[in-house]
Protein backbone atom coordinates (compact mmCIF):
# COMPACT_ATOMS: atom_id res chain seq x y z
CA UNK A 1 0.00 0.00 0.00
CA UNK A 2 1.20 3.28 -1.13
CA UNK A 3 2.09 5.75 2.06
CA UNK A 4 0.49 9.16 2.20
CA UNK A 5 1.97 11.65 0.85
CA UNK A 6 1.38 15.57 2.47
CA UNK A 7 1.51 16.45 -1.77
CA UNK A 8 -1.67 14.70 -2.07
CA UNK A 9 -3.43 17.25 0.82
CA UNK A 10 -6.55 18.95 -1.45
CA UNK A 11 -4.62 22.34 -0.54
CA UNK A 12 -1.38 21.04 -2.45
CA UNK A 13 -3.10 19.50 -5.41
CA UNK A 14 -5.03 22.25 -6.08
CA UNK A 15 -2.20 24.67 -6.43
CA UNK A 16 -0.70 21.87 -8.87
CA UNK A 17 -3.75 21.80 -11.04
CA UNK A 18 -4.18 25.35 -11.40
CA UNK A 19 -0.54 25.92 -12.31
CA UNK A 20 -1.44 22.96 -15.17
CA UNK A 21 -4.64 24.74 -15.75
CA UNK A 22 -2.50 28.17 -16.76
CA UNK A 23 -0.06 26.33 -18.84
CA UNK A 24 -2.85 24.72 -20.67
CA UNK A 25 -4.02 28.34 -21.94
CA UNK A 26 -0.81 29.39 -22.39
CA UNK A 27 0.03 26.80 -24.93
CA UNK A 28 -3.76 27.38 -26.81
CA UNK A 29 -2.93 31.46 -26.52
CA UNK A 30 -1.64 31.16 -29.85
CA UNK A 31 -5.52 30.59 -30.99
CA UNK A 32 -7.39 32.23 -28.47
CA UNK A 33 -5.31 35.63 -28.87
CA UNK A 34 -7.66 36.66 -31.97
CA UNK A 35 -10.79 35.84 -29.81
CA UNK A 36 -9.88 37.44 -26.73
CA UNK A 37 -9.19 40.72 -28.11
CA UNK A 38 -12.79 40.36 -29.91
CA UNK A 39 -13.93 39.92 -26.07
CA UNK A 40 -11.93 42.80 -24.88
CA UNK A 41 -9.55 40.74 -22.95
CA UNK A 42 -5.98 42.94 -21.92
CA UNK A 43 -3.62 41.03 -24.29
CA UNK A 44 -0.93 42.83 -22.85
CA UNK A 45 -1.41 41.95 -19.42
CA UNK A 46 -2.08 37.81 -20.07
CA UNK A 47 1.11 37.97 -21.84
CA UNK A 48 3.01 39.15 -18.75
CA UNK A 49 0.99 36.54 -16.27
CA UNK A 50 1.70 33.69 -18.93
CA UNK A 51 5.62 34.82 -18.94
CA UNK A 52 5.55 33.65 -15.26
CA UNK A 53 3.82 30.27 -15.48
CA UNK A 54 7.15 28.75 -15.69
CA UNK A 55 8.53 29.84 -12.69
CA UNK A 56 5.20 29.57 -10.76
CA UNK A 57 5.54 25.59 -11.84
CA UNK A 58 8.70 25.53 -9.94
CA UNK A 59 7.59 27.30 -7.18
CA UNK A 60 4.57 24.76 -6.85
CA UNK A 61 6.47 22.27 -6.98
CA UNK A 62 8.67 23.19 -4.39
CA UNK A 63 5.64 23.97 -2.02
CA UNK A 64 4.21 20.60 -3.31
CA UNK A 65 7.51 18.27 -2.09
CA UNK A 66 9.28 19.91 0.15
CA UNK A 67 6.74 19.00 3.31
CA UNK A 68 7.67 15.41 2.42
CA UNK A 69 10.46 15.88 2.15
CA UNK A 70 11.31 17.88 5.24
CA UNK A 71 9.44 15.43 7.35
CA UNK A 72 11.25 12.28 5.88
CA UNK A 73 14.70 13.82 7.02
CA UNK A 74 13.68 15.67 10.38
CA UNK A 75 10.45 13.72 12.02
CA UNK A 76 12.36 11.31 13.58
CA UNK A 77 14.57 14.61 15.16
CA UNK A 78 11.28 16.36 16.50
CA UNK A 79 10.75 18.84 13.70
CA UNK A 80 7.67 18.44 11.40
CA UNK A 81 6.59 21.13 8.92
CA UNK A 82 3.32 23.47 9.72
CA UNK A 83 1.82 26.42 8.43
CA UNK A 84 3.57 29.48 10.36
CA UNK A 85 7.63 27.69 9.79
CA UNK A 86 8.93 29.59 7.04
CA UNK A 87 9.23 28.34 3.84
CA UNK A 88 12.99 29.26 3.26
CA UNK A 89 14.12 28.72 5.98
CA UNK A 90 12.80 24.92 5.56
CA UNK A 91 13.68 24.79 2.22
CA UNK A 92 17.24 25.39 3.45
CA UNK A 93 17.43 22.77 6.19
CA UNK A 94 16.13 20.34 3.47
CA UNK A 95 18.79 21.07 0.82
CA UNK A 96 21.54 20.30 3.36
CA UNK A 97 19.84 17.66 4.39
CA UNK A 98 19.86 16.06 0.74
CA UNK A 99 23.51 17.27 0.62
CA UNK A 100 24.36 15.16 3.68
CA UNK A 101 24.57 17.36 5.89
CA UNK A 102 21.38 16.94 8.38
CA UNK A 103 22.81 18.49 11.56
CA UNK A 104 23.33 21.75 10.00
CA UNK A 105 20.13 21.38 8.53
CA UNK A 106 18.64 21.26 11.82
CA UNK A 107 20.86 24.14 13.09
CA UNK A 108 19.27 26.10 10.22
CA UNK A 109 15.88 25.05 12.27
CA UNK A 110 17.10 25.65 15.60
CA UNK A 111 18.73 29.32 15.06
CA UNK A 112 14.89 30.11 13.47
CA UNK A 113 13.46 30.28 16.99
CA UNK A 114 14.78 33.32 17.97
CA UNK A 115 12.76 35.64 20.06
CA UNK A 116 11.23 38.38 17.13
CA UNK A 117 9.86 34.18 15.57
CA UNK A 118 8.56 33.19 19.04
CA UNK A 119 6.74 36.42 19.42
CA UNK A 120 5.44 36.44 16.50
CA UNK A 121 3.90 33.21 16.31
CA UNK A 122 2.98 33.37 19.86
CA UNK A 123 0.66 36.51 18.21
CA UNK A 124 -1.07 34.13 15.82
CA UNK A 125 -1.58 31.64 18.27
CA UNK A 126 -4.61 33.69 19.44
CA UNK A 127 -6.26 32.96 16.30
CA UNK A 128 -6.63 29.91 18.30
CA UNK A 129 -9.72 29.93 21.80
CA UNK A 130 -8.28 27.63 23.34
CA UNK A 131 -4.78 28.99 23.95
CA UNK A 132 -5.57 32.58 24.37
CA UNK A 133 -5.43 31.65 28.49
CA UNK A 134 -2.12 30.24 28.47
CA UNK A 135 -0.81 33.74 26.14
CA UNK A 136 0.54 35.40 29.21
CA UNK A 137 2.67 32.55 31.00
CA UNK A 138 3.80 31.87 26.96
CA UNK A 139 4.79 35.26 27.00
CA UNK A 140 6.42 34.53 30.37
CA UNK A 141 8.47 31.60 29.15
CA UNK A 142 9.92 33.50 25.92
CA UNK A 143 11.75 35.65 28.51
CA UNK A 144 13.18 32.19 30.03
CA UNK A 145 14.10 31.35 26.50
CA UNK A 146 15.82 34.32 25.85
CA UNK A 147 18.03 34.39 28.44
CA UNK A 148 18.55 30.77 27.66
CA UNK A 149 17.19 29.38 31.29
CA UNK A 150 16.04 26.41 28.88
CA UNK A 151 15.73 24.57 32.14
CA UNK A 152 12.77 27.00 33.17
CA UNK A 153 11.02 27.00 29.13
CA UNK A 154 11.27 23.53 28.43
CA UNK A 155 8.75 22.20 30.89
CA UNK A 156 6.73 24.87 30.62
CA UNK A 157 6.57 24.92 26.82
CA UNK A 158 5.55 21.18 26.83
CA UNK A 159 2.39 22.11 29.65
CA UNK A 160 0.92 24.64 27.50
CA UNK A 161 1.27 21.96 24.25
CA UNK A 162 -0.60 19.20 26.25
CA UNK A 163 -2.86 21.59 28.07
CA UNK A 164 -4.36 22.77 24.97
CA UNK A 165 -4.64 19.97 23.12
CA UNK A 166 -6.46 18.19 26.27
CA UNK A 167 -9.19 20.92 26.11
CA UNK A 168 -9.54 20.29 22.46
CA UNK A 169 -9.30 16.86 21.97
CA UNK A 170 -10.14 15.02 25.66
CA UNK A 171 -6.52 13.33 25.46
CA UNK A 172 -3.37 15.79 25.86
CA UNK A 173 -0.57 15.66 22.68
CA UNK A 174 1.51 12.42 24.15
CA UNK A 175 -1.73 10.54 25.21
CA UNK A 176 -1.82 7.12 23.61
CA UNK A 177 -4.43 7.17 21.26
CA UNK A 178 -5.18 10.80 20.83
CA UNK A 179 -6.07 12.13 17.71
CA UNK A 180 -4.06 14.69 15.92
CA UNK A 181 -5.15 14.45 12.01
CA UNK A 182 -7.30 17.18 10.21
CA UNK A 183 -8.46 17.05 7.07
CA UNK A 184 -6.52 19.09 4.49
CA UNK A 185 -3.62 19.97 6.73
CA UNK A 186 0.23 19.89 6.30
CA UNK A 187 1.00 19.75 10.34
CA UNK A 188 -1.96 17.57 10.97
CA UNK A 189 -0.80 14.99 8.17
CA UNK A 190 -0.08 11.46 8.86
CA UNK A 191 3.11 12.10 8.60
CA UNK A 192 3.50 15.11 11.20
CA UNK A 193 1.58 15.62 14.42
CA UNK A 194 1.08 11.72 14.73
CA UNK A 195 4.45 11.02 14.27
CA UNK A 196 5.94 13.94 16.17
CA UNK A 197 3.74 12.67 19.08
CA UNK A 198 5.05 9.56 19.20
CA UNK A 199 8.85 10.75 18.98
CA UNK A 200 8.72 13.05 21.87
CA UNK A 201 5.92 10.87 24.02
CA UNK A 202 8.63 8.29 24.84
CA UNK A 203 8.72 6.40 27.58
CA UNK A 204 12.05 6.97 29.58
CA UNK A 205 12.22 4.74 32.35
CA UNK A 206 16.03 5.48 33.64
CA UNK A 207 17.38 8.32 34.88
CA UNK A 208 19.99 9.99 32.45
CA UNK A 209 22.29 12.64 33.16
CA UNK A 210 23.68 13.03 29.51
CA UNK A 211 22.87 15.90 26.95
CA UNK A 212 19.57 14.99 25.61
CA UNK A 213 18.17 16.65 22.02
CA UNK A 214 14.94 16.42 21.91
CA UNK A 215 12.18 17.38 24.23
CA UNK A 216 10.47 14.29 25.55
CA UNK A 217 7.70 15.09 27.58
CA UNK A 218 8.04 11.61 29.61
CA UNK A 219 11.39 12.15 30.77
CA UNK A 220 11.98 15.46 31.64
CA UNK A 221 8.12 16.28 33.31
CA UNK A 222 8.88 13.29 35.55
CA UNK A 223 12.35 14.08 36.67
CA UNK A 224 14.01 11.28 34.57
CA UNK A 225 15.90 13.29 31.91
CA UNK A 226 18.14 15.50 33.76
CA UNK A 227 19.96 16.51 31.01
CA UNK A 228 17.38 18.23 28.68
CA UNK A 229 18.74 22.43 29.16
CA UNK A 230 19.69 23.17 25.84
CA UNK A 231 18.77 25.24 23.04
CA UNK A 232 18.06 22.26 20.84
CA UNK A 233 15.78 20.89 23.10
CA UNK A 234 13.98 24.16 23.95
CA UNK A 235 12.94 25.10 20.33
CA UNK A 236 11.78 21.88 19.50
CA UNK A 237 8.96 22.27 22.22
CA UNK A 238 8.44 25.79 21.05
CA UNK A 239 8.16 24.02 17.45
CA UNK A 240 5.97 21.58 18.50
CA UNK A 241 3.45 23.39 20.07
CA UNK A 242 3.38 26.06 16.99
CA UNK A 243 3.05 22.70 14.81
CA UNK A 244 -0.26 22.48 16.45
CA UNK A 245 -2.22 25.68 15.93
CA UNK A 246 -3.35 24.04 12.23
CA UNK A 247 -5.57 20.81 13.76
CA UNK A 248 -5.95 23.43 16.75
CA UNK A 249 -7.89 25.71 14.22
CA UNK A 250 -9.17 23.21 12.40
CA UNK A 251 -11.23 21.31 15.51
CA UNK A 252 -12.49 24.66 16.75
CA UNK A 253 -14.13 25.32 13.59
CA UNK A 254 -15.64 21.64 12.73
CA UNK A 255 -13.11 21.04 10.13
CA UNK A 256 -11.50 18.46 11.21
CA UNK A 257 -13.20 15.95 8.70
CA UNK A 258 -13.66 16.49 4.94
CA UNK A 259 -16.22 18.89 3.89
CA UNK A 260 -19.51 16.90 1.77
CA UNK A 261 -18.15 16.90 -1.93
CA UNK A 262 -18.83 19.11 -4.09
CA UNK A 263 -19.28 17.89 -8.36
CA UNK A 264 -16.15 19.06 -9.58
CA UNK A 265 -17.12 22.77 -11.95
CA UNK A 266 -15.00 23.57 -14.54
CA UNK A 267 -13.68 27.45 -14.94
CA UNK A 268 -15.32 29.34 -17.79
CA UNK A 269 -12.84 31.33 -19.58
CA UNK A 270 -13.83 34.77 -17.97
CA UNK A 271 -13.26 33.09 -14.43
CA UNK A 272 -9.69 31.68 -16.22
CA UNK A 273 -8.70 35.72 -17.08
CA UNK A 274 -9.88 36.96 -13.92
CA UNK A 275 -7.33 34.54 -12.27
CA UNK A 276 -4.91 35.37 -14.73
CA UNK A 277 -5.30 39.23 -13.81
CA UNK A 278 -5.23 38.73 -10.18
CA UNK A 279 -1.75 36.99 -10.07
CA UNK A 280 -0.35 39.08 -12.87
CA UNK A 281 -1.40 42.19 -10.13
CA UNK A 282 -0.44 40.20 -7.13
CA UNK A 283 3.14 39.62 -8.39
CA UNK A 284 3.12 43.58 -9.84
CA UNK A 285 2.35 44.56 -5.99
CA UNK A 286 4.82 41.92 -4.10
CA UNK A 287 7.49 43.19 -6.51
CA UNK A 288 7.28 46.79 -6.24
CA UNK A 289 6.25 47.03 -2.61
CA UNK A 290 8.84 48.45 -0.44
CA UNK A 291 8.28 49.90 2.98
CA UNK A 292 6.87 53.55 3.53
CA UNK A 293 8.87 56.17 5.10
CA UNK A 294 6.12 57.80 7.85
CA UNK A 295 7.15 59.69 11.04
CA UNK A 296 4.10 60.49 13.18
CA UNK A 297 3.87 63.61 14.00
CA UNK A 298 5.89 65.07 10.45
CA UNK A 299 3.88 62.77 7.45
CA UNK A 300 0.75 61.80 9.21
CA UNK A 301 -0.82 63.53 12.36
CA UNK A 302 0.46 62.24 16.08
CA UNK A 303 -3.36 61.91 17.24
CA UNK A 304 -6.45 62.79 15.75
CA UNK A 305 -9.81 61.84 14.02
CA UNK A 306 -9.98 58.29 11.50
CA UNK A 307 -10.63 60.86 9.14
CA UNK A 308 -7.14 62.59 9.03
CA UNK A 309 -5.25 59.34 7.86
CA UNK A 310 -5.01 57.40 4.53
CA UNK A 311 -8.08 55.69 3.95
CA UNK A 312 -7.94 51.59 4.08
CA UNK A 313 -4.22 52.21 6.02
CA UNK A 314 -3.49 50.51 9.16
CA UNK A 315 -2.87 53.68 10.73
CA UNK A 316 -6.60 54.49 10.35
CA UNK A 317 -7.86 51.70 11.55
CA UNK A 318 -5.89 51.40 14.64
CA UNK A 319 -6.96 55.07 15.39
CA UNK A 320 -10.26 54.14 14.50
CA UNK A 321 -10.15 51.72 17.38
CA UNK A 322 -8.94 54.18 19.95
CA UNK A 323 -11.18 56.59 18.96
CA UNK A 324 -13.85 54.02 19.82
CA UNK A 325 -12.34 53.19 23.04
CA UNK A 326 -12.17 57.09 23.76
CA UNK A 327 -15.72 57.12 23.29
CA UNK A 328 -16.49 53.33 25.21
CA UNK A 329 -17.96 52.25 21.66
CA UNK A 330 -17.48 48.35 22.68
CA UNK A 331 -19.47 47.60 19.67
CA UNK A 332 -17.70 49.46 17.51
CA UNK A 333 -13.95 48.29 18.85
CA UNK A 334 -15.31 44.69 18.69
CA UNK A 335 -15.36 45.20 14.88
CA UNK A 336 -11.64 45.95 15.12
CA UNK A 337 -10.49 42.55 16.07
CA UNK A 338 -9.19 39.39 13.97
CA UNK A 339 -11.91 37.57 11.99
CA UNK A 340 -11.60 34.30 14.22
CA UNK A 341 -12.24 36.75 17.58
CA UNK A 342 -15.17 37.87 15.54
CA UNK A 343 -16.47 34.32 14.41
CA UNK A 344 -16.05 32.54 17.84
CA UNK A 345 -17.27 35.05 20.44
CA UNK A 346 -19.92 36.67 18.06
CA UNK A 347 -22.58 38.54 19.53
CA UNK A 348 -20.35 38.16 23.26
CA UNK A 349 -17.76 40.45 21.67
CA UNK A 350 -18.66 43.75 22.40
CA UNK A 351 -19.82 42.44 26.17
CA UNK A 352 -16.52 41.14 26.49
CA UNK A 353 -14.63 44.15 25.66
CA UNK A 354 -16.47 46.12 27.51
CA UNK A 355 -16.09 43.87 30.94
CA UNK A 356 -12.72 44.21 30.11
CA UNK A 357 -12.56 47.92 28.89
CA UNK A 358 -15.20 50.10 30.90
CA UNK A 359 -12.78 50.36 34.06
CA UNK A 360 -9.96 51.71 31.82
CA UNK A 361 -10.94 54.95 30.22
CA UNK A 362 -8.64 55.91 27.33
CA UNK A 363 -7.68 59.68 28.05
CA UNK A 364 -5.04 60.85 24.87
CA UNK A 365 -3.18 58.49 22.14
CA UNK A 366 -0.22 59.16 20.54
CA UNK A 367 1.14 57.51 17.69
CA UNK A 368 5.48 57.15 17.51
CA UNK A 369 6.42 55.19 15.10
CA UNK A 370 4.79 53.08 12.03
CA UNK A 371 6.73 50.36 10.39
CA UNK A 372 5.66 48.42 7.55
CA UNK A 373 6.79 45.00 7.41
CA UNK A 374 5.32 43.39 4.24
CA UNK A 375 2.40 45.05 2.26
CA UNK A 376 -0.35 43.52 4.83
CA UNK A 377 1.71 43.48 8.24
CA UNK A 378 2.65 47.06 9.75
CA UNK A 379 4.02 47.13 13.53
CA UNK A 380 2.46 50.50 15.13
CA UNK A 381 3.81 52.19 18.27
CA UNK A 382 1.47 54.18 20.45
CA UNK A 383 1.61 56.38 23.65
CA UNK A 384 -1.53 55.43 25.74
CA UNK A 385 -2.79 57.59 28.54
CA UNK A 386 -5.81 55.73 30.59
CA UNK A 387 -7.26 56.38 34.13
CA UNK A 388 -7.70 53.09 35.99
CA UNK A 389 -9.04 53.10 39.35
CA UNK A 390 -8.55 57.20 39.48
CA UNK A 391 -5.25 57.20 38.66
CA UNK A 392 -3.62 58.02 35.14
CA UNK A 393 -1.73 55.70 33.76
CA UNK A 394 1.10 56.01 30.87
CA UNK A 395 2.17 53.23 28.91
CA UNK A 396 3.59 52.71 24.84
CA UNK A 397 2.28 49.96 23.32
CA UNK A 398 3.16 48.21 20.22
CA UNK A 399 0.52 46.94 17.87
CA UNK A 400 0.80 45.06 15.15
CA UNK A 401 -1.70 45.45 12.48
CA UNK A 402 -2.31 42.33 9.63
CA UNK A 403 -4.82 42.45 6.80
CA UNK A 404 -6.78 39.39 6.66
CA UNK A 405 -9.85 38.14 4.17
CA UNK A 406 -12.78 36.79 5.61
CA UNK A 407 -11.54 33.29 6.54
CA UNK A 408 -9.24 34.92 8.62
CA UNK A 409 -6.45 34.38 6.22
CA UNK A 410 -3.16 36.78 5.33
CA UNK A 411 -4.64 39.07 2.29
CA UNK A 412 -3.48 39.48 -1.18
CA UNK A 413 -3.69 42.29 -2.87
CA UNK A 414 -6.01 41.18 -5.40
CA UNK A 415 -8.41 40.24 -2.50
CA UNK A 416 -10.78 43.79 -2.22
CA UNK A 417 -12.84 41.99 0.34
CA UNK A 418 -10.11 42.38 3.48
CA UNK A 419 -9.01 44.55 5.94
CA UNK A 420 -6.88 45.94 8.56
CA UNK A 421 -6.75 43.68 12.17
CA UNK A 422 -5.35 44.32 15.71
CA UNK A 423 -3.28 40.93 16.41
CA UNK A 424 -1.02 42.31 19.12
CA UNK A 425 -1.40 45.72 21.31
CA UNK A 426 -4.91 46.05 23.66
CA UNK A 427 -7.04 42.72 22.12
CA UNK A 428 -7.39 39.96 24.24
CA UNK A 429 -6.16 41.26 27.08
CA UNK A 430 -2.55 41.07 25.42
CA UNK A 431 -1.59 44.52 27.11
CA UNK A 432 -2.23 43.95 30.23
CA UNK A 433 -3.74 47.25 31.51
Amino acid sequence: MTEPRISDIPSIKKVLEEVKSLKSVKAAMPLLRPFLKLLGGNIGELDNAFAKVEEMERIAAELSTIPDRFNDFFAARGWILYDMLNFEVAKAAVQKAEAGDIDSGEHELVEYYDEKTINTHIALMMGVKAFRPRIPLARKVLIDYVEERYHASVPVVLALLDGMVNDLGGHGFFAQGVDLEAWDSIAAHSKGLAVLSKVLGEGRYKTTTYQIVLPYRNGILHGMDLGYDNKLVAAKAWAALFATRDWALKVEQGKVKPPPQEPKKEKTWDEIITQLRDIANDQAVLNSWAPRSIQPGVDIPASGPPADYGQGTPEQKLVAFLTFWQARNYGHMAKCVPFMDKKYSGNRLPLEIRQYYEHKRLKTFELLELIDHSFNITNIKAQLVYEHGGTDIETVTEFRMVKEDSDGKFAMPSNSNSEWTIYRGCINKILHL
